[in-house]
């Protein structure tokens, strides 16, 4: 698997919150993508609708339970925080840098995607920053975020803690 450390200068994100047990998130979820792509065109200073983000605390990857309550954000970026459409919300994610994967072929491509990351950051001696917020970008000429899913081709970029950079001297 080939993994890769990306840098982001931050995205400024508007979209559509879903919380819930993991159960209902596959239903929810998917339902959230819907209603974001039909009102894209409302979203003010969106940078390009064709590129759109899901995300997610990181800390989710570490609840005990299996159908604990999680949260989920179907967004697009935008130029620039502002007004936002009636039932979305606005969020920032500062400048960091990600362990980037990404998730190729069948359902089971996801999962090996996030244990690949997972086994990449213990062989490298990174750590997950699971006070941040996870992402799955999805690019429509790739793979576009409506049902149905039948292939999987888009990219996960969890959040690392800075890297200590060795002492000279």
């Amino acid at each position: 698997m080939n993994i890769s450390i990306v840098s982001l200068d931050g995205l400024q994100l508007v979209g559509l919150k879903v919380v819930g047990r993991r159960s209902e998130l596959s239903h929810r979820v998917p339902l959230a993508w819907t209603e974001l792509v039909a009102r894209l065109d409302s979203v003010p200073n969106a940078v390009n609708p064709d590129v759109l983000y899901g995300v997610f605390p990181e800390s989710d990857h570490l609840k005990e339970s299996v159908d604990g309550v999680y949260t989920y954000s179907v967004c697009v970026q935008v130029s620039h925080l502002g007004p936002v459409p009636e039932g979305m919300s606005a969020r920032e994610l500062p400048p960091r840098e990600y362990a980037m994967a990404t998730a190729l072929g069948d359902a089971s491509a996801i999962g090996a995607a996030y244990m690949g990351l997972a086994k990449w950051e213990e062989e490298q001696e990174r750590k997950t920053d699971v006070g941040a917020e996870c992402i799955e970008r999805y690019e429509r000429r790739r793979q576009w975020v409506l049902p149905p899913y039948e292939r999987f081709d888009y990219d996960i970029l969890r959040p690392l803690l800075a890297s200590k950079t060795p002492r000279n001297g």
